[in-house]
């Protein structure tokens, strides 16, 4: 009972993090037309800026653990989220929800590692396949409902698709409930451990990946409003593929990891080479639906194969500030992936287009996937055999 209780919290922590994958994606379109005066990359920025205090957040986690259990520091997460996410339906103020999108990266920032922390904290490592992938389902499902409910709230007017974040209060009455408080001994000295070579290379690697996979969520609603059609529901229905897509490679997790085993990284990688070679060659919406598809199993596979390998690779104690260290990371690449990817399409290509960036993605996501391949072939940090953990000796 105790586990299933540990497991639903989980859960919904995972699915607010969701929104932080939606983030404002199924009205970008709309609010590239809004805010036409403040231009496109200043609207992409919108979609990514959560990154800057999300890693502000993530890098203090080690150090807030030690002070704060897992459960407090949950639910001040979520309530950060809630009240940031909210707040811009209140106002049609660009400054307004530029601010919202920057303080709600904090909140982002702190529930962001913190699953991975209570999976160490609670789980014998040959059971932390399972409730990462559980972490995966929940943020799928996070960002369908984001796509989805917040699709048909902007119907009424884009505005309202802002109250698609009171979900995150929801949460919080939730983690209240099933959550239980860490014990103080469990807090004592995981802030001042020293984190390995594998954790930094698994996040070399996460800020690279996220770099790249922001494309997706920042250029998609952009080009099939410029490419195929002008309807704004089109949108949500793509985006809500590519959350499904990841809800169902998190539900399949343990599986694929089994299936895959230290190839479960460069596969995750590839596929969203894949997706980005659809949305630019097969014409249509199938391209763009394909492309989802594949975008959307990448960055699920990727996250959770990640949390993974940091989880199995410190000790419990330091794995929230491994885990925050990750965020952080990663964090830099989605935060810089508009400016740097914009200011390298307009040079390669004479503009900054959506089509151009795409194709930038799946350059970049081939060349990281085959490098990663090559890497892994050499020497697995960190395998899947039979269901548990082998670590090799630094």
């Amino acid at each position: 009972m105790k586990n299933r209780k540990i497991a639903g919290a989980i859960l919904l922590i995972a699915f607010t993090f969701g929104f932080n994958i939606t983030g404002i994606a199924p009205i970008l379109g709309v609010l590239n037309i809004r805010y036409a005066a403040h231009g496109t990359s200043g609207v992409q920025l919108l979609q990514t800026i959560p990154y800057a205090l999300l890693m502000a957040g993530s890098l203090m986690i080690g150090w807030l653990t030690l002070h704060f259990s897992k459960k407090k520091l949950a639910l001040a997460g979520l309530a950060i989220v809630g009240i940031c996410g909210t707040a811009p339906f209140f106002t049609d103020s660009y400054m307004v929800l530029l601010a919202s999108r920057i303080l709600i990266g904090f909140g982002f920032g702190i529930i962001s590692p913190i699953n991975t922390a209570i999976v160490a904290e609670f789980f014998e490592p040959e059971e932390r396949a399972k409730y990462l992938g559980l972490h995966v389902v929940g943020m799928g499902l996070g960002s369908m409902a984001g796509n989805l409910l917040g699709g048909a709230l902007a119907g009424l007017g884009f505005r309202w698709f802002y109250l698609v974040y009171l979900a995150a209060f929801l949460a919080m009455a939730g983690v209240a409930l099933l959550l239980p408080e860490s014990p103080a001994s469990e807090r004592e000295s995981g802030g001042h451990r020293k984190l390995n070579s594998r954790v930094w290379l698994v996040s070399a690697a996460s800020f690279v990946h996220t770099l790249l996979i922001t494309v997706y969520s920042t250029n998609v609603g952009i080009y099939v409003l410029e490419q195929i059609t002008d309807n704004t529901a089109v949108t949500g229905a793509v985006t809500a593929v590519n959350a499904a897509f990841a809800l169902m490679v998190g539900m399949l997790f343990p599986f694929i990891s089994k299936r895959f085993g230290k190839h479960t990284l460069p596969v995750s990688i590839l596929a969203a080479a894949a997706g980005y070679a659809a949305i630019l060659f097969i014409p249509g919406m199938a391209g763009v639906y394909i492309g989802s598809a594949c975008c959307g199993a990448s960055l699920s596979c990727f996250m959770a194969q990640c949390s993974y390998l940091i989880s199995v690779s410190t000790e419990p104690e330091a794995v929230a500030k491994a885990s925050g260290i990750f965020s952080v990371i990663g964090g830099i690449g989605g935060l810089v992936s508009p400016v740097l990817l914009g200011s390298v399409a307009g040079t390669a290509f004479g503009g900054n287009t959506s089509a151009g960036q795409f194709l930038l993605g799946g350059i970049g996501m081939a060349a990281l996937g085959v490098l990663t391949w090559i890497l892994v072939l050499r020497k697995s940090p960190v395998s899947i055999k039979n269901d548990s953990a082998v670590i090799d000796a630094d």
